[in-house]
């Protein structure tokens, strides 16, 4: 279960959200974009948050792409990064980009299983977000060549995916009660061929999962993870973590927060 936020919001009628109100200052969360993805053959929704600085300035700042990209989860996004960049001062400022869904289950699988049998859609998904929505962001906003990926519960199987398969595209990945349901073997196959490839650079994956995750009652995916880990972090240039949260459920509150405290802090 969530813990309640803390944070106030007043919703606009011609803007996704207005303000909010954090360490006893009001921010404006952002605005909604649109790409016409001809890869997906469908118009795709994106909510950004720029930094509080940006139209006064000429730099130029890293970005961290976020899947699911629903009200609620923005607001904690922009919440999160706003604490670790003002208040904490571990990280530089950052453009949130929230990627909302239109069909979630399709763009987030990149196999069938038994719970998930339409076709699945991830490796189009991948494609769509590489060729389509980094160019815009990079064209629209100015942004330099850091990026993050973080994902949650089935769209955190799709971080997973990509972390694996095209690691080169982001700097760092945070997957979030992430795993490998009812596609193990999928997955294994995956992390071979992934370690038999060459990393020059240095990439960060943060992993979280909660011992109370009702999805998890038989602790068949802390499993995996366990099993996972250690294959991962033999790989040079791979740094990563698995956090797990005793008494959190399903996507433990504080992964986002928790992954991002990681990824800079090993950059001190």
């Amino acid at each position: 279960m969530r813990k309640s936020r803390s944070w106030t919001t007043f919703i606009s009628i011609l803007l996704i959200v207005s303000t909010t109100t954090l360490f006893g200052q009001e921010i404006n969360i952002g605005f909604q974009d649109s790409i016409e993805s001809k890869v997906l053959n469908e118009n795709r929704k994106i909510k950004i948050k720029l930094p509080k600085d940006y139209f006064n300035s000429d730099k130029s700042y890293p970005v961290i792409y976020r899947l699911d990209g629903e009200l609620d989860l923005f607001i904690e996004t922009v919440g999160t990064v706003n604490r670790l960049v003002y208040a904490e001062e571990l990280m530089p400022e950052m453009i949130v980009v929230m990627i909302e869904n239109t069909n979630r289950n399709r763009d987030m699988m990149p196999t069938n299983t038994s719970f998930f049998k339409s076709e699945p859609g991830a490796e189009n998904f991948k494609k769509f977000i590489e060729s389509e929505l980094i160019p815009h962001i990079n064209k629209s906003y100015r942004t330099t060549d850091e990026k993050l990926l973080c994902g949650q519960s089935l769209s955190a199987v799709f971080t997973l995916y990509y972390f694996l398969t095209s690691p080169d595209s982001f700097d760092s990945f945070i997957a979030c009660s992430g795993g490998f349901p009812d596609c193990e073997e999928y997955f294994i196959a995956m992390t071979n061929d992934f370690l038999k490839t060459k990393q020059d650079k240095t990439k960060n994956i943060f992993l979280t999962h909660g011992l109370t995750d009702f999805l998890d009652p038989e602790g068949v995916i802390k499993k995996q993870l366990l099993s996972f880990i250690p294959k991962i972090e033999s790989k040079e240039n791979i740094v990563c973590k698995l956090k797990i949260y005793e008494d959190e459920g399903h996507v433990p509150f504080q992964s986002l927060y928790h992954g991002l405290r990681f990824i800079y802090s090993s950059k001190k």
